[in-house]
């Protein structure tokens, strides 16, 4: 659905300031109704990349195809104003319009539409209600709350019926509370309106709470990829113990550390047992919900005849997501 290939974007020099380059060789894929998270400290190119897939910037290199379009190839205004009604975007700070009240704020990418009144105001309501702020159609952005005012840009943005849906630190301004509930609604949309979002962030809890995969920025540079499940996997990952905390060095020359995830860890251990004739000894861990699944990096000691242990150790390398054996 969204497709980066070797995209690069270089600032040029300005009298002030040497030319900046803010993306390298920049290539990923996100699929449609996934939601891929993209993350990376300060200044390594997030914002910008975010502005790239809806050629709010035009990449120096490379090319961006949204939905089978390549966006890139479009030169004329009306043509790139046609393809972004199929991207919604929604920011840090809201961007809605103080003088009008919630739903005219919904109304308005419909309006500059050409869309008639009865048909725009239908749509808003019907998105209003859907955020939760059905109650809230004649309030303006003064008299709500943070999350509130989130909830709204979220409907503004969906307004058009987009494939896509962009958001840039949508909740860098939020309190934890309202954090929460915008990210569990992101993901609902996301899963009931087959939508395909990419979601910028500095904070590995928001990717921990919604996202499928992620990508990790440094430098203008992708330095790591993947799904949840398979960047905790990969020792190598610099984003495995940012999501899954390591559990230190083993504690006995017998550890196994493994990465379980898809069920419950404690149902993984239980059936490891009752298939095995071993004991097994947590030595130490961490679990953790990653995008609604629940992950565990634990250290292990499995003991018991040598076939049986050898037996274990092979169905946790087989279905369980290993990482590294100290030893058998």
């Amino acid at each position: 659905m969204i497709t980066l290939d070797t995209v690069g974007k270089t600032f040029p020099a300005t009298r002030r300031q040497a030319a900046v380059t803010a993306l390298e060789d920049v290539s990923l894929t996100v699929e449609r109704g996934q939601v891929m998270g993209v993350v990376g400290p300060s200044g390594s190119g997030k914002s910008t990349l975010a502005r790239i897939v809806n050629l709010l910037e035009r990449p120096t290199t490379g090319t961006v195809t949204v939905d089978g379009l390549d966006l890139t190839a479009l030169t004329s205004a009306r043509a790139l104003n046609d393809a972004r009604r199929g991207i919604g975007m929604i920011f840090q700070q809201f961007n809605l319009l103080d003088s009008r009240t919630a739903l005219a704020n919904v109304e308005l990418p419909l309006e500059l539409a050409g869309v008639g009144r009865a048909e725009r105001r239908a749509r808003a309501g019907e998105l209003l209600e859907r955020v939760g702020l059905g109650d809230k159609l004649g309030s303006h952005p003064s008299q709500l709350s943070g999350g509130q005012r989130q909830r709204v840009a979220i409907a503004r943005a969906l307004a058009p019926r987009p494939k896509v849906l962009l958001c840039d630190e949508a909740t860098s301004a939020l309190d934890p509370v309202s954090t929460a509930s915008v990210l569990a609604l992101v993901r609902t949309l996301t899963d009931e309106l087959d939508l395909t979002t990419l979601l910028i962030t500095h904070e590995m809890d928001v990717v921990k709470r919604v996202c499928d995969h992620v990508t990790l920025l440094e430098h203008g540079r992708v330095v790591d990829s993947g799904a949840l499940g398979d960047v905790v996997a990969r020792p190598e990952s610099p984003l495995a113990t940012r999501l899954l905390p390591h559990p230190g060095p083993p504690s006995d020359d017998r550890a196994v550390e493994v990465v379980v995830g898809g069920d419950s860890p404690d149902t993984v251990l239980t059936d490891l047992i009752r298939r095995y004739d071993v004991h097994v000894t947590v030595l130490g861990g961490a679990v953790e919900t990653l995008g609604g699944q629940r992950f565990g990096r634990l250290q292990l000691r499995v003991d018991g005849a040598p076939d049986e242990v050898r037996g274990a150790l092979d169905h946790l390398a087989a279905h369980q997501r290993p990482t590294t054996e100290t030893a058998a």
